[in-house]
């Protein structure tokens, strides 16, 4: 939903069945009303679309999915049809999706995995192994190989402790570890980096990477460039910047995916859709303190049209 969402948890059946009817009418005639589709969508939370969604099932035997793709296309189809999913199903099918070949493969599993929380991760497994009858955790088998494969497995069952209470014997005992297998070690020990990134909750590893910088003298992040390369730096470096802000991460990632010639939108769309009831409005106020530019200006110099409109509403008034 927009950032400016807000009222009820949910909706009568009258009011689904108004905006129903009122989504089928920008159907109708010479064109389509992309701007009311724009109006409707976004004028509700995630949870009443699923209502909508049923609503519009039953009044026109079609699904609101099905006529959006009859109607629409390109990004602006893509978005519609991701505002139509529950957000874990979305991120499920999201990476289903990369791991067929479809999308930004690793960067997709990165930010949708190696952000979450034990909590979270639990959700999108068991949504997956809901919706492909498969197992997630076996799926990722085949996505990487050697420490990356290790560190999407470990994520991904779901293990890492939560909670605030912090030991600062063992974060220092850790500091060592990882300094030892980066640092002061002639080559690099990458599993030691990844055993501790992926088994320790955040708390602990803010603490561990606090001792790090008192050991090493820099910081983290900038070891793991020094040492790491690839796909296991980026899950790394992901784990790391969650650790300690994860909206400045998706501010990050935002302003990567309309870099250099051209926009990233299948990212654009994914961090937008995956984000916007969760914490949008803190991307937006991180974006303007990395970059001293709005989120919402850079946006329109990169995007065009009712894409362009759907987006900035999605974000909502800076």
């Amino acid at each position: 939903m927009s950032a400016s969402v807000k009222g009820k948890p949910s909706l009568s059946d009258s009011e689904a069945e108004k905006v129903a009817i009122s989504l089928k009418e920008s159907f109708k005639g010479i064109g389509t009303d992309e701007a009311r589709i724009i109006k409707e969508l976004l004028g509700l939370t995630n949870a009443q679309r699923q209502i909508v969604k049923e609503k519009y099932k039953n009044l026109y035997g079609k699904t609101l999915e099905e006529d959006l793709k009859d109607e629409l296309n390109a990004q602006f189809e893509d978005i519609c049809v991701a505002l139509l999913l529950p957000r874990f199903e979305y991120e499920a099918k999201t990476i289903r999706d990369a791991m067929n070949g479809i999308g930004s493969r690793d960067s997709t599993i990165i930010d949708l995995l190696c952000t979450k929380e034990p909590a979270e991760i639990q959700q999108l497994k068991n949504t997956y192994n809901t919706l492909y009858d498969r197992d997630f955790e076996d799926d990722l088998k085949g996505e990487a190989e050697g420490p990356l494969e290790r560190l999407y497995r470990s994520i991904a069952a779901g293990n890492r402790p939560i909670g605030n209470n912090v030991d600062q014997g063992l974060a220092q005992s850790e500091a060592q570890e990882l300094y030892d297998a980066g640092e002061g070690h002639w080559g690099t020990d990458e599993g030691i980096f990844v055993r501790v990134l992926v088994s320790r909750s955040f708390a602990q590893l803010r603490a561990t990477f606090d001792a790090f910088q008192r050991l090493a003298g820099r910081d983290i992040e900038d070891t793991i460039k020094g040492e790491t390369e690839g796909d296991l730096e980026e899950a790394l470096v992901a784990i790391v910047r969650s650790v300690r802000n994860r909206p400045a991460y998706f501010a990050r990632r935002l302003h990567s995916a309309m870099r250099g010639p051209g926009t990233n939108d299948s990212e654009l769309i994914e961090i937008l859709v995956s984000r916007s009831e969760i914490d949008m409005v803190t991307i937006r106020q991180e974006y303007k303190k990395l970059y001293s530019r709005s989120l919402t200006e850079d946006l329109k110099s990169e995007l065009s049209g009712h894409y362009e409109a759907i987006v900035l509403k999605l974000l909502g008034k800076e």
